[in-house]
Formats: C-alpha cells, sequence, structure tokens
C-alpha cells in the first residue's frame, strides 16, 4: 500500500510540473500573430483566430474561425475616393440594402485613422458597421464592413486589425 501511496504521489507532482507549462504553450500559440500580405498591396496583423481570403477583385475578406458570424471586408480605396459624396452615399445605400436601415455612429475614436463616414446596423443575432477611414502616412484608405455576434468582444480585435493594416513595400 505504501508503494501504491508514493506512485500515486509521484504521478500527481509530475502531472502539476507537465500541466502549467502546456498551458503556457497553448496561451501563447492562441495569442499568436502573424504578418499578412493582401494582394490588394497592403499587410496587416492576423491573430490565429482569423482568416484573410480574397474575397473578389480590390476586397478582402477576414473571417473569426470561432466566432460564426464575426466577419470583416477589407477594401483598399484611392484618396479621392474616400471623401467623395457621391461614394460615401453610394457606399451607404449598398450597407442599408444589405442590412437594413442603418444609423451614424458618432463615437470612432479607436481608430488610429480618420474616420470620414460610420454607420451601424443589427439583427437579433448580430451587427454590421461600416467604416470608411481617410489615407494616412503609410496607411491606405479603407471601406471597412465589420459584422459581429451580438453582445461579443469580437469588434475591438477587428479594429485592432485594421489600425495594423500598412502599405506593404
Amino acid at each position: 500500500m505504501r508503494k501504491f501511496y508514493l506512485a500515486f504521489l509521484l504521478m500527481i507532482s509530475t502531472t502539476m510540473v507537465i500541466l502549467p507549462s502546456v498551458k503556457a504553450v497553448s496561451e501563447s500559440n492562441e495569442k499568436h500573430q502573424q504578418l499578412t500580405v493582401s494582394e490588394q498591396g497592403y499587410s496587416l496583423s492576423l491573430p490565429g483566430e482569423y482568416t484573410l481570403q480574397k474575397e473578389e477583385d480590390g476586397k478582402d475578406i477576414l473571417f473569426s474561425t470561432k466566432t460564426p458570424y464575426t466577419w470583416m471586408r477589407i477594401e483598399v480605396l484611392s484618396g479621392k475616393e474616400s471623401t467623395s459624396k457621391s461614394y460615401l452615399d453610394r457606399s451607404k445605400e449598398l450597407f442599408d440594402d444589405q442590412f437594413g436601415k442603418s444609423l451614424k455612429i458618432s463615437s470612432t475614436s479607436l481608430f488610429i485613422q480618420p474616420v470620414v463616414f460610420a454607420s451601424t446596423s443589427g439583427s437579433k443575432k448580430e451587427t454590421a458597421k461600416l467604416y470608411v477611414l481617410r489615407e494616412t502616412k503609410g496607411h491606405p484608405a479603407l471601406k471597412i464592413t465589420m459584422v459581429t455576434a451580438k453582445n461579443s468582444d469580437d469588434e475591438k480585435k477587428l479594429i485592432s486589425i485594421v489600425n495594423s493594416v500598412k502599405m506593404h513595400e
């Protein structure tokens, strides 16, 4: 019985030593980000839980592999296009057609680029947001369509990805 007890204690102490190191490895893999380069000429920092794909010419789509309702469309715009009233009106109209009547967003302070236009719409399951960002040094003008599950914290993650977008050299 004594040998069994000693073997049991040895097994528990070994497990206690191994488990924390395995957990640390999985946490570091979860937070791992890779630099991804788009065919549109920009790069961004992409956390492991997101995938970036070309949607069509001039548009990329990023989606979460963990949250089914989380995705984001990224379009690189010309500087003039991003500030023209006709372009902004057309963008809002297309957004409204896809997601329902939208409202202007007043707080956009999490972006590092100036926001030219921001609008939001939603359903019972998801929230959709449209942002048009002005070009700044090293950062292209962007049109962002962001969809997240209601009451999720994915929007902050997606904004940090947008903030990492830079013109690729």
